[in-house]
């Protein structure tokens, strides 16, 4: 009988610490509680846990911010079609020297590992923006949200349009 006393006190145990780390899991810790759902406020987290948006001049910033981050994105991913373009029609330089591509010999591995390492720079670049873009996405805040993508469409107006000529070139 005490077996069955210990048996049924480890399953209400389990059962117990079950729902703790469901109910944990579901609603999350309260000082810790993401919103699951889109919701316009001017109160929220932006990135990290030190960045709590409470006033109205932090939410303007914010604002403002995210508006910059989404342009800046488009700004650095046409910088880099721009690059990647020229170094692929044997763009010449002063010295009429293919920059990246081509079967000129006259270019050092060297000299094409530092135009590839500035590209890879570039691209580092454009994925920690879009990155932060996503972040952005994921803090369900429609006003973030819409500042960003403000941003974004904004800056492709200005300068996508290079992209879009060098795509047009290529095909």
């Amino acid at each position: 009988m005490s077996h069955d006393h210990n048996g049924n006190e480890t399953d209400s145990l389990s059962e117990i610490t079950k729902q703790a780390i469901l109910k944990w899991v579901h609603e999350g810790d309260p000082e810790t509680k993401h919103e699951m759902y889109f919701y316009a406020s001017m109160k929220g987290i932006l990135f990290f846990k030190a960045w709590n948006i409470d006033t109205t001049y932090e939410f303007w910033l914010a604002m403002f911010g995210l508006f910059v981050l989404g342009m800046l994105s488009e700004i650095v991913k046409s910088f880099r079609g721009c690059l990647v373009a020229e170094a692929a029609v044997d763009f010449k330089n002063s010295e009429n020297k293919p920059i990246l591509g081509g079967k000129d010999p006259s270019r050092s591995y060297w000299e094409k590992c530092c135009v590839h390492g500035i590209l890879t720079l570039v691209y580092l670049i454009e994925t920690v923006l879009m990155i932060l873009l996503m972040l952005t996405f994921m803090t369900y805040n429609v006003n973030f949200i819409s500042a960003a993508l403000l941003g974004v469409i904004i800056g492709y107006f200005l300068f996508g349009y290079s992209r879009v000529q060098s795509a047009a070139a290529s095909c």
